[in-house]
């Protein structure tokens, strides 16, 4: 009899021991460190760190003239810089190039740079005329290694063009879509930097140097038309000015036509100052006139904005898939 109470209070006391044992095991530890679960706006995945793109190194070069031998308010011939056939005074002048141009460096002899052109055209500048910048673009980037500046054309007291009934403002229409552009870009993974987020007026140079000092892989610089006369022209149009960005330029106009019931008049060769001025890959959209009975309408639709950023969020998606192939 004590034998069996003896073995019965041992089970008894083992039968605790476990039953805490399983307890201690299953509950959290109050100091345990807990790894932090980053969550992006659309997902509940984890966020993985991206490693650092591959990228390439060139060298650039950018036309460059004294300040104080130009003005901002005429173009004259001060502007303008003579590329040579050989790095000499006398020689021959291929082209002029205006100031702010980029060119690829080539060589450098004496006080003289050798470059090639947007146009291909290979000639001497003197090293003063010259600034040269090592420029990088990234290969094989993934759309969490990608980034894009976003320019919404005028601002402050630059208000753009304005729909004859007054009830659209370019600089208030280009805000608002650009809002609406980040954000489809930034649920794709995107970087999204802006040139403004409030009604700002920023000189163009502002503008340039923004998508530059962003580093950007790409920058958009998105405005709305006016022609001379109403009617006269309809339809979105798609500007790029260095030969490198024809490229993106002809994707994003394919996407923006396929989303946008305007008129689509493809893309142009645009001699915009945002353009010329960055060695970013860069391109300007021009998202129908304001005095076009025919884009008004399409414009004024409320889900316009939406289908816009749709598109160029489309197109920044397939021109990063172009890049790794």
């Amino acid at each position: 009899m004590k034998t069996k109470t003896k073995l019965g209070f041992m089970i008894l006391v083992i039968s605790i021991a476990g039953i805490g044992m399983l307890v201690w095991h299953s509950e959290p530890k109050s100091d345990a460190i807990k790894q932090p679960v980053e969550k992006t706006a659309q997902s509940s995945f984890l966020k993985i760190e991206q490693p650092d793109p591959l990228t390439v190194a060139s060298k650039k070069v950018q036309v460059y003239v004294d300040p104080a031998l130009y003005s901002t308010e005429a173009q004259t011939a001060n502007d303008y810089v003579s590329l040579k056939k050989s790095p000499a005074e006398k020689s021959e002048t291929v082209v002029k190039l205006y100031r702010g141009e980029w060119g690829l460096y080539l060589a450098s002899q004496d006080d003289w740079i050798q470059i090639n052109t947007n146009e291909g055209q290979i000639g001497w500048l003197k090293k003063e005329n010259t600034k040269i910048v090592t420029s990088s673009r990234k290969v094989n980037p993934t759309l969490a290694q990608f980034k894009v500046v976003l320019d919404a054309g005028h601002g402050g007291m630059d208000t753009g063009a304005e729909s004859d009934d007054g009830t659209l403002i370019e600089k208030e229409l280009t805000l608002q879509t650009v809002k609406k552009v980040g954000s489809a870009l930034e649920k794709l993974g995107v970087s999204v930097a802006y040139t403004r987020t409030q009604d700002k007026y920023l000189d163009l140079s502002t503008i340039a140097d923004k998508a530059m000092a962003e580093n950007a892989d790409l920058f958009i610089s998105i405005h709305y038309d006016k022609y001379d006369y109403d009617n006269g022209m309809d339809g979105q149009t798609t500007y790029y000015y260095y030969q490198d960005d024809r490229t993106v330029a002809t994707i994003l106009n394919s996407t923006l036509a396929k989303n946008l019931t305007l008129n689509n008049n493809g893309i142009r060769v645009g001699n915009y100052f945002v353009l010329r001025q960055s060695n970013r890959p860069s391109i300007l959209l021009e998202l129908g006139y304001l005095n076009s009975d025919k884009d008004l309408v399409i414009m004024k639709q409320t889900d316009f904005q939406d289908k816009v950023a749709s598109g160029i969020a489309e197109g920044v998606r397939a021109y990063v898939a172009s890049l790794t192939k």
